[in-house]
């Protein structure tokens, strides 16, 4: 017998042991049925406990989900008796959920990334990938690191939405509740679950109106010190989140006037401040990148600080449940990208 019919020959027998092997394999599963882990759940139901965890109320998740509120609570009574606990639980007017809710939350959150993924029979398009990115940044981040890339981001990224909020004190808390998706910031000593990138660097400038005597002395003289400020009023704009503790102007209070009466007007509006300039003798602080691209300079001079004067760097930071998400990574990845296409790569990075 020639050599390649003893080989379709052996194939053919090995090919049957396959089959037999296979076949025994399906006997046994179907002899001991699906394993517990999979019965009484399914995937609607698991979205269903995030909506739950994220609104604190069957309403509203039930709304969110676009299903009646009888479909809501069968889906909550599923997921109770499937992990044999209560879940939530009511208090006040929102339903709270248990640590055993808690505990499980991230890895639902991981799961249902993970069937996302499984969905797509190929590597992530950003032209295709579909997502609502829950944001948080102070007005001159929002300037910078949405508005000013915001075309281009749409154009290569035209299914993802962005919803930008407020910054405040509760910034990396709302980051580790899962309540956002990504913040942008400047200051540093990070809780060990955020994980953070920087965006870009930009000096600060000091602006003034028209004709200010400041500008015929960094005309004379050079770039402004600190010391020079002192003889004017400050319009401060606060960047200390935190509203329980006292105004911090940017660079970390490094701009704070030694004479606290020589604050003007505090304000946490970057972008507006420079309206409060108009036919006074005040001055503020703003990141020159911020100045260049959002203020009108035929109404406010900009001018030179000293190489004393600290910088601003502003960063992107995201919660370890996300971290590996590819979908997430993507975005932050073309984020990253045209932020750094426009304004260059941050110092010291």
């Amino acid at each position: 017998m020639s050599e390649p019919v003893l080989s379709r020959k052996r194939q053919g027998a090995q090919d049957a042991v396959d089959t037999l092997e296979t076949f025994e394999a399906f006997e046994a599963f179907d002899k001991h049925g699906l394993p517990a882990f999979v019965r009484g759940v399914d995937a609607e139901a698991l979205y269903f406990f995030l909506a739950l965890f994220r609104t604190g109320t069957l309403p509203r998740a039930a709304e969110q989900l676009g299903i009646s509120l009888s479909s809501a609570n069968r889906m909550l009574a599923k997921l109770r008796t499937y992990w044999d606990d209560p879940l939530f639980v009511r208090s006040g007017f929102l339903m709270q959920p248990t640590t055993a809710a808690k505990r499980r939350y991230d890895k639902v959150l991981s799961l249902m990334h993970v069937l996302e993924d499984l969905r797509r029979d190929d590597e992530l398009d950003p032209r295709t990938l579909s997502r609502t990115v829950r944001t948080a940044c102070y007005d001159n981040a929002f300037a910078l690191c949405i508005a000013s890339i915001f075309a281009d981001f749409t154009a290569r990224m035209p299914h993802v939405r962005l919803r930008a909020m407020q910054a405040d004190e509760h910034l990396f808390d709302y980051l580790r509740e899962d309540l956002l998706d990504l913040v942008f910031f400047a200051r540093q000593g990070l809780h060990p679950d955020v994980h953070s990138v920087a965006l870009l660097t930009t000096p600060y400038v000091c602006l003034v109106r028209r004709g200010h005597p400041l500008s015929e002395r960094a005309a004379t003289l050079g770039p402004l010190e600190r010391e020079d400020l002192e003889a004017f009023p400050q319009v401060l704009i606060n960047a200390q989140p935190d509203r329980y503790r006292a105004p911090n102007s940017p660079g970390n209070g490094w701009f704070n006037p030694k004479n606290p009466d020589r604050i003007a007007l505090v304000t946490p509006f970057f972008l507006a401040a420079s309206l409060c300039l108009e036919e006074t003798d005040c001055y503020a602080i703003v990141p020159k990148a911020t100045a260049e691209l959002a203020l009108d300079p035929r109404r406010t001079a900009m001018l030179q600080l000293s190489d004393a004067a600290p910088k601003l760097t502003v960063r992107l930071g995201w919660h370890e449940r996300t971290h590996a998400d590819p979908g997430s990574q993507l975005i932050r990845a073309q984020l990253l990208a045209l932020i750094q296409k426009r304004f260059g790569r941050p110092v010291g990075e």
